[in-house]
This record gives structure tokens, sequence and C-alpha cells, in this order.
């Protein structure tokens, strides 16, 4: 509680006061004998500096009336006094306080309601002020209705019971307060809604019960109805020591009312709170969260004035309860931690009312959330401050160390400190310390005064909740929350920034914005290693923030080795993740043993760390070259953007095979057409085989030539000349002839096959290649072979037999003339038969030929000579007559074309019938 009113007796020892009225500063009491009294007042606005209203008596008007004044109030815009007295309604006037007129249908009036509103007339729709005036006489509401200051009409409505409470509720709605019930009345239709009434079957849930409460309490008969119009569209109903609000329309609009602590005498609004005049009290409750706000110790009060000036009276005294300024009051609530009580305030006062209202209801709140957060209430503290946008610095801090890290808090006692005076708040909030600091002094009572305040000097806060065991647990699970949503806000502020130009300014503002992301990120890897240590490892795959030095020593401790090496791989230290791969990859029992953890991270780095990629690849090659060669060959775009120099010569330095592997992937799977590399990967093939000649493996020798024969007879792009002079003299005469043909020296290709290998299988097949390529080229091959044959170079005998099975089979490419020049005179001719048959034969294939196509070609000559006699015959007459159908103009000396039908049309004529295709019949 908080004193929101200063209370100074401002009228003492008067006679039974029965009704008072203030405006302005006119202070109206109306007596028990019939008097008016008029006070004249001077009052500060608010209770701050202790100034007290004075209330000076100037005028009496003891004929007012014979009987006590029950009622006052005033209509304003027609300048009249309303009373109430002896049953009966009068009006006076406002100044002289004469009597104007008595309202005789009023007679046995025991209430009045006034109310003023700007109306739109049905027709124009026009702005009319309205003024109705309500009075309640036995079972009768009578309704006087004024418009734009002049009278207008009387309405008369028949009510069930006698009404003993009302108040406007809407235009033309007033709300009725009989001995039992509540009702609502439309004065312009005269429809009676008896609120509180069963409509269907008993509902379930809140309302329900606050209904069936509230039925229970008007069915006691004991109470006094009270109706309290407050803003927002409701109103207060009350009976007993219960009220309950309700709409317009009267529908419950909230499902806690309050429960007085006594029965109430009379309830009012001041803005913003509802007061209360209890038998022992006056009770100020705050109108938005129901709470007790001061309790004012005055006994026997009857009459209370409400609105802004505020005033309670008993038979005898009036007191005057001034409003301490808004400003005051939350000051007094912050002092006294009570931050929801100060929040509620402020949302419900007008900014102008408040210096800095909203950085003020910020500070405020972020207390309240402090205090939450102290006594447990975790998810509704971390809620508020996600919604208050709180930095995170301030958050991390009320978290013990394992969390929070250097913004730990020294002392565990600091938590139940004053929060509103912590650094962190004083960092957070911008509005004036002199506004927060500030003191409001002790209100003084006038010399008259003899009320009390009683508000909670030492109330009793909520016992601070330890920070510990499931505690601990569930509020990181909220931190979690709050530190996700904050690290999204910061990626789009970071994002946002990254696309305007750089300044000094938002060069530091992108810098705290970097802070703040590396307090949130390492924050949440230590509440995800608390609560689910599963979630690590994702949040540092993504970019991100982290603090390296405090998660490595996190990570190390608890052995998340996977999960270092997200991180260092994330920050770019990719030295240190190598290192660390390296060393538990040469360890049998560690969760990243063996080579494969080592290749992906390499394959990840790319071009820009291509001389790390080199650096630790070598013990993984030599370990593991298998796997290890999928670091340079696997299909992943990082891979082919490796430079193939370099990754060559660091193979080589390894191992051959090594080498050998990489230059076929190159060439073979991405096309690398180099003649560099098809070079070194021949020659790379040549050490091998030269190198293993001494050993015993011989299929391994025999694989690598075969793949060394497909290569050299497959590519075209190695340099043969090059790769001769490495070949041995004694050795590899099939390579030798492969590279001998590639040079153009097919005579001693073919001699090698003829005389080192013996194989006259693959010389034919060498010359058949060619041949089936050129065949001009293959039959001066043949002929070639044929002359190795019988013309040796190396003193051996003419080979006769390779020389008629290569006549048998290839005789028909051969010239003749040249192979019997170089046959030897002692050749039987029995063995040239198959080769005289075989070119006889083709000799006359090719002469037949010859005569087919010669006669063909005569025959289509005849044709074309007698379609041409056709041509020449044809003859088209022009005369002056001739029309052209296209344009129906004489053809005359004009150039024409002819259709093959005969038509005749002008040239240009033609161009526009084969446009449309038009078909000349």
């Amino acid at each position: 509680m908080h004193e929101a009113f200063q209370v100074t007796t401002v009228v003492d020892k008067l006679s039974r006061i029965e009704s008072i009225f203030a405006h302005g500063d006119r202070l109206l009491i109306g007596t028990g004998i019939g008097q008016l009294l008029v006070y004249d007042t001077k009052e500060p606005l608010v209770a701050d500096d202790n100034e007290v209203p004075e209330v000076t008596l100037v005028q009496t008007i003891k004929t007012f009336s014979k009987r006590p004044i029950e009622q006052l109030d005033i209509i304003k815009e027609i300048d009249v006094l309303v009373s109430l007295s002896d049953g009966l309604v009068s009006l006076h006037d406002l100044r002289s306080f004469e009597l104007r007129m008595a309202l005789g249908k009023t007679k046995g009036a025991n209430l009045f309601a006034i109310q003023t509103m700007v109306e739109m007339s049905p027709g124009e729709q026009i702005p009319v002020l309205t003024t109705r005036l309500a009075v309640a006489v036995r079972k009768k509401l009578l309704v006087f209705v004024w418009k734009d200051t002049e009278f207008y009409e009387t309405k008369e409505l028949n009510i069930p019971d006698r009404i003993k409470a009302m108040s406007w509720v809407g235009n033309t709605k007033i709300c009725l307060g009989f001995s039992a019930e509540y009702a609502l009345m439309d004065v312009e239709e005269g429809q009676l809604t008896e609120l509180f009434a069963p409509t269907g079957p008993a509902e379930a849930g809140p309302m329900s019960t606050l209904n069936s409460l509230y039925n229970m309490s008007i069915g006691a008969r004991g109470g006094k109805p009270m109706i309290t119009k407050i803003p927002n569209n409701e109103m207060l109903l009350a009976r007993d020591h219960l009220s309950i609000f309700l709409g317009l329309d009267g529908t419950p609009t909230r499902k806690v009312g309050i429960e007085w602590s006594g029965t109430p005498e009379q309830i009012g609004y001041s803005y913003p709170y509802v007061i209360a005049i209890l038998p022992k009290h006056v009770e100020v409750r705050n109108i938005q969260t129901l709470t007790l706000v001061q309790q004012i110790e005055l006994s026997n009060t009857r009459f209370l004035n409400q609105g802004k000036l505020v005033y309670v009276a008993s038979s005898s005294q009036i007191y005057r309860l001034t409003p301490f300024s808004f400003s005051s009051q939350i000051d007094q609530l912050v002092e006294k931690q009570e931050y929801k009580e100060a929040v509620s305030l402020l949302d419900q006062i007008d900014a102008v009312l408040v210096e800095n209202k909203e950085k003020k209801l910020s500070t405020i709140r972020t207390a309240y959330a402090h205090d939450l957060f102290r006594c447990g209430e975790y998810d509704t503290a971390l809620g508020l401050f996600q919604e208050l946008d709180t930095p995170p610095a301030e958050v991390i801090s009320l978290y013990p160390e394992m969390i929070s890290g250097s913004l730990a808090k020294t002392s565990p006692e600091s938590e139940s400190e004053d929060l509103m005076s912590s650094p962190v708040l004083k960092k957070r909030t911008t509005i004036d310390e002199e506004i927060l600091k500030e003191e409001r002094p002790p209100s003084r009572s006038s010399n008259k005064s003899r009320a009390t305040t009683v508000t909670s000097q030492s109330t009793p806060k909520d016992v601070t909740v330890p920070l510990t065991g499931l505690n601990l647990r569930d509020a990181v699970g909220f931190l979690i929350r709050y530190l996700t949503d904050k690290r999204q806000k910061l990626a789009r502020r970071l994002n946002g920034s990254s696309k305007t130009p750089s300044s000094d300014k938002s060069s530091e503002e992108e810098d705290d914005i970097l802070y703040q992301a590396t307090l949130v990120d390492t924050a949440l890897l230590k509440s995800y290693m608390m609560t689910n240590d599963a979630l690590v490892g994702p949040l540092l795959r993504v970019q991100n923030h982290c603090d390296v030095e405090e998660c490595e020593i996190i990570l190390m401790d608890k052995k998340k080795y996977k999960e270092l090496v997200d991180l260092y791989h994330c920050k770019g230290l990719h030295a240190k993740a190598l290192d660390l791969l390296e060393k538990l990859g040469k360890q049998a029992d560690e969760p990243l043993r063996g080579v494969l953890p080592t290749i992906r991270y390499l394959q990840r780095l790319g071009l820009d760390h291509f001389e790390l990629v080199l650096k630790y690849s070598r013990w993984v090659l030599e370990k593991d070259p298998k796997h290890g060669m999928d670091i340079f060959i696997d299909d992943i775009a990082e891979v082919e953007t490796f430079p193939r120099e370099e990754i060559l010569q660091h193979l080589e330095s390894i191992s051959s095979d090594l080498a050998i592997q990489y230059l076929s992937y190159i060439i073979e799977e991405l096309h690398d057409d180099s003649p560099e590399f098809h070079n070194r990967l021949v020659i790379a093939y040549l050490d091998k085989i030269t190198s293993d000649k001494n050993k015993d493996d011989k299929e391994q020798r025999t694989a690598l030539r075969s793949r060394l024969l497909a290569f050299l007879t497959e590519s075209s792009h190695y340099k043969a000349e090059r790769i001769l002079s490495r070949l041995p003299m004694d050795d590899l005469f099939e390579e030798r002839a492969i590279l001998l043909s590639r040079i153009g020296q097919h005579d001693q290709a073919l001699d090698i096959y003829v005389y080192k290998l013996k194989n006259y299988v693959m010389a034919e097949e060498y010359c058949t290649k060619v041949y089936q390529v050129d065949p001009e080229k293959g039959e001066k091959m043949y002929l070639t072979l044929l002359r190795v044959y019988l013309q040796p170079s190396n003193n051996q005998k003419p080979l006769i037999e390779p020389t008629l099975d290569l006549l048998a089979h290839h005789g028909s490419h051969i010239d003749a003339s040249e192979v019997l020049s170089i046959l030897p005179t002692s050749t039987r001719l029995q063995g040239l038969f198959p080769f005289f048959e075989k070119y006889i034969r083709e000799t006359n294939k090719n002469r037949n030929m010859d005569l087919i196509v010669k006669n063909l070609l005569k025959a289509e000559q005849i044709q074309v000579e007698e379609q041409l006699m056709y041509y020449r015959s044809r003859a088209v007459k022009i005369t002056e007559d001739r029309m052209c159908p296209q344009c129906n103009k004489r053809i005359g000396n004009s150039v024409f074309a002819v259709f093959p039908n005969g038509v005749v049309v002008h040239y240009s004529c033609k161009e526009k019938i084969e446009q449309t295709q038009w078909k000349i019949l």
C-alpha cells in the first residue's frame, strides 16, 4: 500500500450534514435543518508540497428548504443547482441559489441522477448537447430532457419496485438498483432488462461462480444497492461486501470482483481509484488490479463526493482527500518495491500527467521483472524481460557463474538489495536520476485533521527463492526462451547494419550488437549444456557468436569434442580444429578416432585454406591412403577447386601410387586435357613399372602395364617424343611401338611388332585400325608391313609365311604391282593363289560397280535433257488484252511470272499470291 491521498479536515463541528457537492472552487453542504452552506475553497492541485486546503464559508442560505436537503447536484449547461428535499426535486439558480422552479411531478421522490452528453440529431446528424435528469418517484422513473439548454420533454416510465440507487451508464441507459436486484433501463425505448436473472442452464467456470456469489448476496436483502460508473464502458455494482464489474450491456467483464473488508456505505470513483466508505474507515483500491491502495481511518462517514474533488463527510465533519501527484505515488511504490502496482498505475494515467512516462514505465517493469525473478517466478520474469527487450547482460547477470561467467554478481546477498538502485538498472534507465532519487516528503495534515492513514510501513516482502537445484534448472529453461528470442532480434539488427553504410556511430553500434550477441550465444550454449546438451551441436554448426575461450574450456571439460570442432570451424580456427582431430584420430578409444573426421573437415575448407589441407592431409594419407585420397578426389565442389599442380607435388612427396591415382582421376573423371598431366601420368606409370621390375609381384606389374597401354592408346594429349627417351632399350617394346606410331614412325613400330614381339596378329591389327580410319593411308600401311616382312633390316630372312597370310587376309587392299615387285622370285605361285583370287574378285567387282554407276548417270542425263527440252518448248503469248488475275490490270510490258498451270501474273502480284497462298484454278 501507499498514500494516494492526503486527508485533511476542512469543515468541523457542523450540525446534521445530509449532503455535499463540490464543483470548481465551491463546496456546497446541505444540512438536516434545510440550510445550504456555501464555501469557497483554495487548495493545491496535488499534495506533494504539503499545502493544505483552505475553506471559507461565504454564504449561508437558511431558507433554502424547510426539510433536510437529501441530495445536491448541478446542471452546468443551464446554470442550475438541483436539490432533493422533502421528496421534491427543485431547480435553483447556480449563482444566487434562488428557486427557479419546483418540479411538481417529482413529489415523493427519493433519488435523482444527472447526465449531460453530446448526441447526434436523428435527421440532420447535428451534434446536440443533451442533459437528462432522472428522478425516482415511488414505482416510477421521471426523465426530464434539455437539448442545447432548452427544456425538451418529460418522460414517465413505470418501474416494478422502488428505486434505491441509480446511475447513468450510457446515452440513454440508466442502471437501477432495487432492494433485491439490479436492472438496466433504456429511457428512450422504455425497456427494462433485469440483471443477474437466470437465462438458461447453469454454466461452469469463474463467471458463473461470480454470479452465484453475487446472487446469494442479493438474496440476503440486508445490503444497500450501489452503482458506480467507471471508465472503459464498465459499471461497478455492489451489495454487502462484494462488488462486481459489468459492461454497459449487463454482462460481467472481469472474472474477479472486489471483496471489501466490510459493507460499504457509499462507493465512488476518482481516477484511477475506487473509493468506498466503510463504517470504520475509507478504502482506496486500484481499479485495474483491485489491490487495496490506502486505508484511511475515518469512522462514521456517510457521504462521498466523487470525481476530481474528493470529499468525505460524516454528520458533523468534512474531509478533503487531496491526491498526491502520480510521480510521487509511483516513487512511493518503487521505494516499497511494489512494482506491479506501480506499473498498473502508470498504465492507467495519461502521459501528460507523468514526465517521461514510457521510460519510467520501462524502468519499473524491468525492476518488477527482477523482483519476480528473485521470488522464483522465472517464467513471468523472463517473459517480461523478453517483452521489454532487456539487454542480455542484465538478464544473464541474474544467474550463477556457471551461466553468467564474468557477469556473475560478487555476492549472493546483493540479490536482496533494492533493484532500482542496482548498477544494471541505472545503466538501463534513461530517466533523470533526480526523478528516481527524489523522495516524497512525509505528508503533513492540517491542525484540524484527526484522520490517520494506514499504510504498509514494513510490508513483508516475498521470500527470496534460492537459485539452486530444480529452481536453477527451471530458471535456465526459461532463460533459453529469452535468449533464443534475443538471438533472432540481434541477427536481424546485424543483417540490417551490414546493408547500411558504415560510420563511426554505426560502427560503435555494431560493436555493441556483437558484444550482446556474444553474451547471448555463450549463455545459450551454457544453458544447453545444463538442460539438453543435444542442442549444443546445432547451435555451433550454424553462424554463432560464442566466446571461443570460454566455450572451449566448457566443451573440453565435458569431452564434447565434436561440438568443439564445430565451434572452431565456425570461428575459422581451422588449425586448432585439425590439431584436435589429429590428436583424437591417433587414439583408439576416442569418439573421433580414425581419419574420417579429419577427411570430412578438410573437404569443407576450400581453396582459401589450401595450405592447411596439404599440411594436415599428410598424416591421413600416411595412415590410411585409401580413404585419405577422398580429400582430393571426392565429388565435392570445394575439392574440384584445389590447385592440381600443388596437389600432385604433395602426393608425389608421399607416394607415387597416390600421384598415379590422382592423375588418373583428373584425366578420366575431370577430363583434364593438359599435356603436362598426361605426360606425368605416363612417366609415373613407367617409373612404377621400372621400379617393380626387380620385385616378385608380376601380377601388379602386368596390371600397371595394361593400364599404361590402355592410356597410351586412348589418350591423344601426351608428347610421345618426350616419353620415348625414358623407355628402356631392352624392355617395354609394345609401349615403344605405340609411341612410335604417334610420331609417324610406322615402319619402326611394325618392325617391333614383327621382330621384337613376334606378334604378327598385332601388326595386322595395327594396319587394320589405320585402314578403318583412312583407307588410302591404310593401303600404304599394309604395303609397309609387307616390306617389313620381306625386307628385314637386321639381316634376317624374309618372312614368307606371314607375308602370304597378310596377302590372303588383306590382299584386296594392296596394289598387286607393288606386291609383285617386292616378292622374292623364289615365292611359290601356289601360295599366292588366295591373294590373286581375292584381288581379281575385288577388281572385277569395282569394274562392274563403275559400269553400273556410269549407266545410271547416263540415264539421269537423258532425263534432264528431256526435261530441258520440255521447258524450252513452252510459250506464253502476251497480248494487249492479257490481264493479271490478281490486280485485274493489263500485263503490258511489265515483268511477269508464269505459274505451272499457265496462269500469267505480274511479278509483284506473284509474291502477293504466294503470301496469301491463293490457288489459281
